[in-house]
């Protein structure tokens, strides 16, 4: 199966495999440098044999990584290569592998050829399309970047039998907001409970989901594909969701730390009446509290520490806090007018949910 991805810097394709014949191919590739996350590597080491150790650069993809410094010991390996505009790198790993060999992708050589194999539930079922890269600095969050899709991204969903449980989460939180930001009305909530469930136990519906939502992606993104009106609605858990990430010392991952700014954010939109009780109730306990599967620790909430990280946020427009929440009919809104008094009202009814 193959879907094709239009983009205003170049259209790309989707592959979808049953098998690993197609990394040979890649090994093929003239010119082809190999990028992979060090883990991914050990995992799956026979299916990377034929790569000659000339031509690859094993990483430990961790956020704290996600560095213009590290970026440097990538770019000093490349650099030495013989071929220079003509290389294609290959990236195999997660969405961490793809923020990095992008960002370096698109500004070596003002822009080499890249090949991304996503080994995440969470890179395959939402980063890997989207055109972003991006790197971390000092403690801002993904604020140095570029827009840089790669040529082609080949998906195999059986990367993730090998994924710790938290990480395989981490891919639902953001699976749950998809789910949730279907554009179909009004919202069946008990389905889409139901649906993540299946998405958990089965691999024929988890491979569906996947492909819902990539096709939920690309409707928001639709003519604004870099980020600068609607596709801003994608950031639905992100506002609270980076700055528990930051806060935490990535102690809680991303996704899981969407699926709270999920949570966050209802509590937020249910305080201003946008949304009715019954509705945050069902979605927070039946949705998202179920699929957390992270022990939280109560120092992650100080509310001073989340209140500067969040106003630190680069989605930030103005003088107030800037966050995506469900209106009428769990329709997303952009609001950038809430104040620090309405973000402690909401940390007080969040903690009640996870410190009894």
């Amino acid at each position: 199966m193959k879907l094709t991805i239009k983009s205003n810097i170049r259209d790309y394709e989707v592959f979808f495999e049953e098998d690993y014949k197609f990394i040979n191919d890649l090994i093929n590739i003239k010119n082809s440098i190999f990028i992979i996350d060090k883990n991914v590597y050990e995992l799956y080491r026979n299916k990377f044999e034929n790569i000659d150790e000339n031509n690859l650069f094993l990483f430990n993809a961790i956020e704290e990584n996600k560095t213009f410094d590290y970026v440097k010991d990538i770019y000093d390996f490349l650099i030495k290569k013989a071929v220079k505009r003509n290389l294609t790198i290959v990236s195999i790993g997660g969405g961490i592998t793809q923020d990095i060999t992008g960002f370096v992708a698109s500004t070596l050589y003002r822009g080499v050829n890249w090949i991304f194999i996503p080994t995440t539930f969470l890179a395959i079922t939402d980063s890997c399309i989207g055109s972003k890269t991006s790197i971390n600095y000092d403690k801002y969050k993904n604020i140095m970047g570029t827009f840089y899709p790669p040529q082609k991204i080949y998906i195999n969903t059986d990367f993730l039998n090998t994924l710790k449980e938290l990480d395989f989460y981490s891919g639902i939180g953001e699976t749950i907001k998809f789910q949730l930001m279907k554009e179909d009305y009004p919202k069946d909530f008990l389905e889409i409970s139901k649906t993540i469930q299946n998405a958990i136990i089965n691999r024929k519906t988890r491979l569906n989901v996947i492909h819902d939502n990539m096709k939920v992606k690309l409707a928001y993104m639709e003519g604004d594909e870099f980020d600068l009106g609607r596709r801003n609605l994608l950031n639905y858990g992100h506002c609270f969701g980076h700055a528990l990430e930051t806060s935490s010392k990535y102690y809680v991952p991303h996704g899981i730390a969407v699926n709270i700014g999920m949570i966050f954010a209802n509590i937020l939109s249910f305080e201003r009446n946008s949304i009715n009780e019954n509705d945050m109730k069902l979605v927070n306990e039946k949705i998202l509290l179920p699929n957390i599967h992270l022990k939280l620790r109560e120092i992650d909430f100080d509310d001073k520490i989340l209140l500067e990280a969040m106003k630190n946020d680069k989605k930030r427009v103005g003088d107030f806090l800037t966050v995506i929440i469900p209106d009428k009919n769990f329709k997303m809104i952009k609001v950038d007018d809430i104040t620090d008094i309405e973000f402690y009202n909401v940390m007080s009814r969040l903690r009640t949910l996870f410190f009894k």
